[in-house]
């Protein structure tokens, strides 16, 4: 307990250092301004030639400052641009000047997702210094554009309605923009001062330049806008968008004898409707009813033995869009990863597994349907933001067929989520305070849904404090949460991977089989310096034994403390050989609230991109041994042997037609308790300005000492069975992309994935708190397992007891997946989608891994085909 109480103490200290710093704030100063002018009539034609004789008397601003790869001196080629607005739309031209017009590079590419020579515009029309709206264009016409909120961070899952067109000239090239003013964000005022920003990227020479200079010291981007003058008596516009969409599948796959789910094809049809709605000049309101993400690439493959369930990223539009303002992460470990909200659980699996019986046929759901989901969101220009979410989920069954007998049993409830969020900003964005609360409730109609919570509740509170001009900052969280349902729900919760109650020797936590609810806290703090060169934090984080937020948001574990120190130092002006490299390096603890000693750990990173544009990166971190409390699956905690990691990669000149990135690294275990290699390469090709290709290929190889298999119970005690596993994986991602036109493209991805678990030398877990590594086990020798060949088991006999029988636990895991996606955006906000998704899966019982013998296995194996045709339709009022 000594070293929780210095530990918060330190904390303490830290806050009220940083609390104590100077409050007196520095107001931006603008470095430029625009001033620009009313057009009544003779509003420019949207073609990218700029012979409008409106562009003729326009104000043409110009004088960009070069970004990268050196700070703050003009740019090789010159920039020119001009704004005109009317009472509808701002009007933007851009002349990109070029003293060598055949050098730059059209490369047509899908939305944001541009390539090649492109410019941009950013608009802050809150004028808070810290939100912008980005609007930018390739040379070849393709669009990118993205929303920054608190000042740097970028959402470029939002998709405004705008126009763009640009052409070649002999002195450049040009782009015309008209951007409606109900794609910004505004409230009603005489006369306006907007946050402006241009931006040019020059791609043979790697150049960016902006119009109002950028300070790589700086931690504020939006905050370093200029200013644009001029726009007087408009009025903010709340625009109504309806995209209804129809959609019609076909699935073709292995025809199963007598099996009525598996007659080899299937039709559905379903159609729903998205929308946008604004309720204000600041507040919007998106929907979408019956939704349907076919046309969303899958999750990749993978193999997952630990205990605790794997993350996955979001792709479906209506969760990414506007996902910033429901972010609350519990700290910034894991990327931010865990926190209050995982839009994910929405339209997961099911919770529930129906296993069929001899003579069944099942037909399981994959996932949970979305009937309905509501968004709310925006912000005053008080300094408000808020953000409402609201989603139904459909009750869900097994279909099953026995002898001809349909029924169907639930494995999923009706459900509604809840998440709401909200931020209010102080002394121009230099105090920030949010909150976010959710919830989870169930309708518990059938008996088998007696092992689910019937309702969760989980809520948050955030303090941040900037000082000198947003160089040092502090953030502090707190965290509840509380789950409620059945005494057999929560006694389960409790025995989950996240809270495994039942631990024989823990100390301060128990199971309690007539608890209808679990309740937990938690909190994290971040202090430090970033910006300028050198850069540091203090961070800090706890979870309660009971802290839970796996009902609607994500966190892998709790019962922890862990306290640590991150600095790094960047350098950002090219010098000598190199363009730029940063170092960086962090220390930390983390215990259990029995102040037992989890682990300690040390990492180290570094990168450097010399003057040819090509680069590498390295680093390593150091784990020591300590406790680990899951290692058993709920049984006593087990010292764990610590490790240290390492790799390295490279990467080519990025402007080429073929760029590589190969890498590498390794752990190595303490007492040789486990080893691993893994290698990949990416290789990416771009034979022409409308195709790119890419493939990644990897292969990793470990051998662990104490691989998981079974928890044992013929004894009176649990007997915790393990084995050494070598698992070899092999995978491979490749993409095609064809950009047919900025609105029409092609792409073709495809991923197969190889995996091999090769178990051996059994062994029993005797000793888990033993000092020696070897103490802590005992391999099974020929007579207490025996290899029955025929049958492919374990005979055990362990400590005299009853003979016990294991299936031999080797096997491998073959997965193809891949689809081909044809898109056609055939008017602003109108979609067409014309979709193949292929997909094999076999498995096997050897371990042994044979490359040549599991393609053949794969492809051998019958296919499941499904070709989809999905069109939506924009309505704009």
């Amino acid at each position: 307990m000594k070293r929780l109480f210095f530990s918060l103490l330190f904390m303490v200290v830290t806050i009220k250092v940083f609390a104590q710093t100077t409050s007196i704030e520095t107001t931006t100063v603008k470095s430029k301004a625009y001033t620009t002018s009313r057009i009544n009539s003779n509003t420019p034609v949207i073609d990218g030639n700029l012979d409008d004789e409106c562009w003729k008397n326009a104000n043409w601003g110009t004088d960009f400052v070069q970004f990268e790869p050196k700070q703050d001196v003009p740019p090789t080629q010159q920039t020119q641009f001009a704004i005109l607005y009317d009472d509808n739309n701002l009007y933007v031209a851009i002349k990109a000047l070029d003293s060598e017009p055949d050098k730059i590079v059209k490369r047509i590419t899908r939305r944001d997702e541009t390539d090649g020579d492109w410019v941009g515009i950013g608009i802050d029309s809150y004028d808070d210094n810290l939100t912008g709206f980005f609007f930018s264009v390739s040379a070849a016409g393709s669009k990118e554009d993205f929303l920054v909120t608190n000042n740097t961070n970028e959402d470029d899952s939002w998709d405004p309605l705008w126009e763009v067109k640009t052409s070649i000239g002999a002195d450049g090239w040009y782009a015309e923009m008209r951007i409606p003013y109900s794609q910004l964000r505004f409230s009603k005022k005489d006369r306006y001062e907007w946050g402006l920003e241009f931006v040019r990227f020059v791609y043979r020479n790697n150049e960016k330049s902006f119009w109002a200079p950028l300070d790589k010291a700086s931690s504020q981007f939006v905050g370093q806008f200029g200013v644009l003058h001029g726009i007087e008596s408009i009025k903010p516009k709340k625009d109504i968008e309806i995209f209804p969409f129809g959609l019609t599948k076909l699935t073709l796959s292995e025809i199963e004898e007598g099996n009525p789910f598996a007659t080899g094809q299937r039709w559905t049809a379903s159609g729903g409707v998205d929308g946008k709605i604004s309720l204000t000049n600041n507040i919007t309101l998106n929907f979408t009813i019956n939704p349907d993400f076919g046309q969303v690439e899958a999750d990749p493959s993978e193999v997952n033995l630990s205990n605790f369930e794997s993350y996955f990223s979001e792709k479906r539009p209506f969760f990414v869009e506007g996902s910033n303002i429901f972010k609350f992460p519990f700290d910034i470990n894991n990327n931010g990863r865990e926190g209050l909200f995982y839009s994910r659980r929405l339209g997961r699996e099911p919770h529930i597994y129906y296993e069929e019986t001899n003579g069944e046929f099942v037909r399981r759901p994959q996932q949970t349907n979305i009937l309905g989901a509501v968004k709310i969101s925006g912000r005053t220009d008080k300094g408000t933001s808020i953000g409402l979410l609201n989603a139904v989920t459909q009750k869900m069954y097994t279909k099953i067929d026995d002898n001809g007998t349909q029924s169907k049993s639930p494995v999923e409830p009706f459900t509604n989520y809840f998440v709401g969020s909200i931020q209010q900003e102080l002394q121009e964005g230099n105090t920030v305070i949010s909150a976010m609360l959710t919830s989870t409730n169930r309708l518990l109609d059938e008996q088998e849904f007696n092992s689910i919570p019937r309702s969760a509740y989980t809520g948050g509170v955030n303090y941040t404090k900037y000082w000198k001009e947003k160089t040092y900052f502090l953030t502090a969280r707190s965290f509840f949460s509380s789950i409620y349902g059945s005494k057999e729900s929560i006694f389960d919760l409790q025995q989950s991977p996240t809270h495994n109650y039942q631990r024989p020797d823990a100390t301060h936590v128990s199971l309690n089989p007539n608890a209808t609810n679990l309740s937990g806290w938690g909190g994290s703090f971040e202090a430090g310096k970033q910006s300028g060169h050198y850069n540091y934090i203090l961070l800090s984080s706890w979870s309660s034994p009971g802290l839970d937020f796996n009902d609607i948001g994500f966190k892998q574990s709790a019962d922890q403390f862990m306290y640590g120190f991150w600095n790094g130092y960047s350098e950002w002006e090219p010098k000598n050989f190199y363009n730029s490299y940063n170092i960086n390096g962090s220390i930390y603890q983390a215990l259990n609230f029995e102040s037992k000693k989890i682990e300690t750990g040390l990492n180290f990173n570094s990168s450097m991109e010399f003057k040819n544009y090509y680069g590498f990166h390295m680093g390593g971190n150091y784990r020591s041994d300590g406790i680990s409390t899951t290692m058993l699956r709920g049984g006593p905690s087990m010292k764990s042997a610590g490790n240290t990691n390492y790799w390295i990669g490279f990467y080519t000149d990025s402007r080429k037609k073929i760029v590589v990135y190969p890498s590498m690294g390794g752990n190595i275990g303490f007492y040789d308790s486990y080893r691993s290699r893994w290698y990949d390469v990416t290789v990416k090709y771009k034979p022409t300005n409308n195709i790119s290709l890419s493939i990644s290929p990897e292969f990793s190889h470990s051998n662990a000492v104490l691989q998981y298999v079974e928890t044992i119970d013929v004894t009176e005690e649990d007997t915790y069975l393990f084995a050494s596993l070598e698992r070899k994986t092999f995978q491979l991602s490749a993409r095609i992309n064809y950009g047919i036109t900025p609105d029409m493209s092609l792409q073709f991805y495809a991923q197969p994935f190889l995996f091999s678990g090769d178990y051996s030398n059994l062994k029993t877990i005797t000793n888990p708190q033993a000092d020696i590594y070897e103490d802590r086990f005992h391999v099974l020798n020929d007579t207490e397992a025996v290899y029955d060949r025929e049958n492919n088991q374990y005979n055990l006999t362990l400590d005299n007891a009853t003979p016990y029988t294991i299936d031999n636990p080797d096997f491998h895991f073959l997965q193809f997946r891949s689809n081909l996606v044809y898109r056609w955006e055939y008017k602003p906000g109108s979609v067409f989608y014309l979709v193949w998704a292929q997909g094999r899966t076999t498995d096997g019982p050897s371990g042994i891994f044979n490359f040549g013998d599991y393609n053949r296995e794969l492809f051998k194996s019958k296919p499941q085909n499904d070709f989809l045709v999905k069109v939506s339709y924009a309505f704009i009022f």
